[in-house]
């Protein structure tokens, strides 16, 4: 007789996949950062202030989910660097006391450089794939992202992206 209990879970097998590509991302990563000669924290620091613009100190701990002085130690080699400038905030509703960081004109060539790099790698790693193909799966991997982001809450997942596919 066959055990029920036996059988895995298909959320492993979701799991699984899902610890390979962020495996994956992380090499990818080491591997474009050296390629722009970066350490890879710097290089996410260059990406979420293009995509981002300006931001205070405590956005960028926030996002690379770590301690505030680790992201000031990144941000300090980044500014001895020439690649990102501590500046005070110029939009009326936000204290003046607290500084931002932006890119330099140094640091908006290496993220267009590195955004480069990544569309050309991209296009060539998806090239076989159909346009349904990605933006299928691209819904798919921001649903997972949500619901894991929620904590496992898919009333805070759906706000949270509202784009995501429903369950």
């Amino acid at each position: 007789m066959h055990d029920p209990e036996a059988i895995e879970p298909p959320y492993r097998a979701l799991v699984a996949a899902i610890e390979q590509l962020a495996r994956v991302q992380r090499e990818f990563g080491v591997q474009l950062a050296r390629d722009l000669n970066l350490p890879r924290a710097a290089l996410t620091v260059v990406r979420l202030l293009q995509t981002r613009g300006a931001l205070p100190i405590t956005d960028i701990a926030s996002h690379l989910r770590v301690d505030l002085s680790v992201a000031s130690r990144h941000v300090t080699a980044l500014v001895g660097g020439g690649l990102v400038e501590r500046a005070v905030p110029h939009t009326p509703c936000l204290d003046r006391r607290v500084r931002t960081v932006q890119l330099t004109p140094a640091g908006r060539q290496v993220a267009a450089t590195s955004a480069r790099e990544i569309d050309a790698r991209a296009a060539a790693t998806f090239a076989d794939w159909t346009p349904e193909e990605l933006l299928t799966t691209a819904a798919q991997i921001q649903r997972i992202s949500a619901d894991v982001a929620a904590g496992h809450h898919p009333d805070q997942a759906a706000q949270a992206h509202p784009d995501a596919l429903p369950a």
